[in-house]
Parts: structure tokens; sequence; C-alpha cells
């Protein structure tokens, strides 16, 4: 912002032209019973022929309507598909935790747990059985922070 360049402009020319372009896209909430905070985890397997990192992302919806969501190139390279599958949830589990807190702060504190779904039984029994994680030492030690964020910020792993 101090000392914009050529580059800036161009930017902005393109942030604004998306803008146009996508004016009368959006989130469209309707009425709704069930307004709880939930979130859907995905990943692949070695899926990038250039260096076998996997593609990771999450989704969370309130009510009906998706409104936080995330994909990348994962940042370690997993050993076998539930590795890779683990990995995200404790992102997306993170990512909850962050979600609560910020709902809790606009007034609008979800009471019962967040339901994190993850597509594979085998990550889902590593997050609720703290024992597997002697089979899992390779993995980094800031993902199994996942049990401790799932226990104490109310957040339910299922299939």
């Amino acid at each position: 912002m101090q000392v914009p360049n050529d580059q800036h402009i161009i930017a902005a020319k393109r942030i604004l032209r998306y803008l146009k372009k996508t004016e009368f896209y959006g989130i469209h909430y309707t009425k709704s019973t069930k307004f709880a905070l939930c979130g859907y985890t995905d990943s692949d397997f070695a899926g990038s022929n250039e260096d076998a990192k996997n593609t990771s992302g999450y989704l969370f919806t309130l009510g009906n309507g998706h409104f936080s969501w995330n994909s990348h190139k994962q940042s370690v390279v997993a050993q076998s598909s539930v590795e890779s599958k683990y990995v995200v949830a404790a992102e997306a589990a993170n990512q909850a935790f962050w979600l609560r807190k910020l709902l809790m702060d606009i007034k609008f504190e979800q009471k019962f747990p967040t339901n994190l779904f993850i597509d594979n039984k085998s990550a889902i029994a590593i997050v609720k059985n703290p024992i597997w994680h002697g089979k899992t030492k390779h993995i980094n030690v800031k993902y199994h922070a996942i049990t401790d964020t799932m226990e104490k910020n109310k957040i339910n792993v299922q299939y």
C-alpha cells in the first residue's frame, strides 16, 4: 500500500474483473431448523506426480450453506492413505475449533458438538483410540493434537 507498482495495479484490476463477473454469485441461506456447524474432509493419496504429496481439503457448513473451505497440497508426504486422511482431519479439527470460537465471539455459541466427517475408518480409529499411536509414530507430532482438540472442544469424528 505504501509503494504501489504496476503489479499491484494489475492485481487490483484482476480482482475487480472477477468481482464484476461474479456479482450474482453467493451463498444462499434458507430457513432451516438445524443451524449447526458441520465439517467434511477428504484427501487423495500421492496425487502429485512431481513430489508424491497429497491434495487435501475440508469444507464447513452452517445450516444449509457452505461458508468455510480449504484445498491445498499437504506439506508432508504421507506414507499411506490413512495418514493422508489423518493429516487433513487434524487440520480440519483445528479449523472447527477456531470456527466454534468465532461463532461464540459473535454470540452464536454452538451448544452441540461439531460433527467432522472423515471418509476413512482407519483414520477415525487412530483419532479415537490413542493406543494406535504406537503404529503412527512416523506421523508428525503436531497432527496427533487432534485427539486433544476433539475431546476438549466438542468435535465429533464420524464416517
